[in-house]
């Protein structure tokens, strides 16, 4: 951590997509073009925007193949801490446990990711998670945050199973604490239609900055607490595609941005 920069580790929502397959005759289906594709990047070069901000952004399956010493050396760097469509196998499971040439003399073990996180916290880190068909829950419990060891590191319980919650209209949204630095001089009036987001409960512990309603109740969407020295925020909705397709346009997204991350804001 550094006290003159503000150092971002960003995971998540990226993907390798494949292009369209034609099936030309019974026997060939040939798939055309293959792109590595980080849909987070508007999301991500917000993030670069802000005073000071240093960011480092990689795919989910680099965390899964990170050794020990890597795993360490980010949380050393890192002041912010984001994940995003991250499940939870991705730092409970590793490569090496399916490698048979491991089997054989010695036992396989790593330091737990989740207790290295919480600690990081702990002494004072900011870890921040957005929404997503992995993240919380997730799609079918796919995510596996409420089963985590990091479960009450959060500032909201995740639900058992899908926690999923989607239109292709929209849902309202409203600031439940007006003076909070992140959402203070936002008009929340003129935020563009959110498309989905995942159920939570918020822990008697935290705060519900925002909420969002669906069929009546009101849900968290921005939440944060607390934890040891450290902090830890949710936002239950996507940053980018495809939750976020229509929130990432908003004329206010830097300005939300940045004061959630930067404590001078």
């Amino acid at each position: 951590m550094s006290s003159d920069r503000l150092t971002i580790w960003h995971v998540g929502n990226w993907c390798i997509h494949i292009g369209q397959t034609y099936v030309e005759s019974p026997f060939e289906a040939p798939s055309k073009d293959v792109e590595v594709l980080n849909y987070a990047k508007p999301f991500v070069d917000t993030l670069r925007k802000i005073p000071a901000a240093e960011v480092i952004t990689q795919p989910s399956w680099e965390l899964y193949h990170m050794s020990p010493e890597e795993f360490d050396e980010r949380l050393e760097w890192a002041d912010i801490i984001i994940f995003a469509d991250v499940e939870t196998k991705c730092l409970m499971l590793h490569p090496d446990f399916f490698n048979r040439t491991k089997w054989e003399d010695s036992y396989v073990t790593f330091p737990d990711r989740f207790d290295l996180l919480r600690e990081w916290v702990e002494e004072g880190g900011h870890f921040h998670m957005n929404g997503g068909w992995l993240s919380f829950s997730g799609e079918l419990g796919k995510g596996g945050w409420g089963r985590s060891r990091f479960k009450n590191v959060l500032p909201v319980d995740c639900l058992v199973g899908d926690d999923l919650i989607e239109s292709t209209s929209s849902y309202k949204v409203r600031t439940v604490e007006d003076s909070h630095r992140a959402v203070k001089g936002l008009d929340w009036d003129t935020v563009p239609p959110i498309l989905g987001f995942n159920e939570t409960k918020l822990k008697s512990s935290a705060t519900a900055i925002v909420e969002i309603e669906n069929m009546g109740e009101w849900h968290p969407l921005l939440a944060e607490h607390e934890f040891g020295k450290g902090r830890v925020s949710t936002w239950m909705t996507g940053a980018s595609p495809h939750w976020g397709i229509n929130f990432m346009k908003w004329e206010q997204y830097q300005q939300f941005w940045t004061q959630l991350f930067n404590p001078k804001a």
